[in-house]
């Protein structure tokens, strides 16, 4: 069989496989988009709920140290009238210690306020991403089950196309099949043309009787204004 043959017979299957891909749609990006967003979306959500667990520890320790802090102010208020201080120099110092506690105390205190706001806010992020998280996977779920019934229908043709295309690129050079695939991508799946009345069926340009004959004779030419290759039919007359 003539390469030029083999290049028109190569068009076909891949039109053919091209319009699966097409009943096919969109659902193939889709879906590797949604499993894309699905992942990223749990990692967000590990490392929110990882930062909520570092939070709540943290609150747990400035409760205490706030209770702790709390509870040596009320002892050291205790010990100013208990009796426990004798002298203007021992007073001052008491109260020296005291008023550190308080600002200590207050410190902690409104860290711990920040704390539970942040606990707080971060809460409700992974109760928006776990709802986030259950749509898109409640998404992604139907779109491959749509795809996967797309596929079953389409499988057998598509399987055996791609088998018909192997066994059709093999026997084609590599330099002519490079060629094929950069037009095919150029012009859309529209490779090869006819040469009618002397004139590319592709473009409509006007083709010299030198490579009409060689397209009558199964040479490779090619159009010299669209590049596709051309062949010559011959039960086809010229005006």
């Amino acid at each position: 069989m003539a390469v030029i043959d083999q290049i028109i017979l190569l068009q076909d299957v891949d039109n053919k496989l091209f319009e699966i891909n097409k009943l096919l749609g969109d659902l193939p990006s889709k879906v590797h988009e949604l499993t894309e967003k699905e992942d990223s979306v749990k990692i967000s959500l590990k490392n929110k709920e990882n930062n909520l667990k570092d939070i709540t520890v943290l609150i747990g320790s400035n409760e205490t140290l706030v209770q702790t802090t709390s509870d040596k102010i009320s002892s050291l208020k205790d010990k100013l009238i208990d009796g426990s201080i004798s002298t203007n120099k021992e007073y001052d110092a008491m109260m020296e210690t005291i008023d550190f506690e308080k600002n200590l105390l207050d410190t902690k205190e409104s860290e711990l306020i920040d704390l539970m706001t942040e606990k707080e806010d971060l809460t409700k992020e992974i109760t928006e991403d776990k709802d986030s998280l259950d749509g898109i996977i409640s998404e992604l779920k139907s779109k491959k089950d749509d795809l996967n019934a797309k596929m079953e229908e389409v499988s057998e043709e598509n399987n055996a196309l791609k088998v018909e295309r192997e066994n059709i690129a093999k026997d084609i050079d590599t330099d002519t099949l490079d060629k094929y695939l950069q037009i095919y991508e150029a012009r859309k799946g529209l490779v090869v043309a006819e040469i009618l009345d002397n004139n590319c069926e592709g473009c409509g340009a006007y083709i010299p009787p030198q490579l009409v004959n060689e397209a009558l004779a199964k040479q490779i030419v090619f159009c010299g204004t669209c590049s596709r290759f051309l062949y010559k039919s011959e039960n086809t007359p010229e005006n």
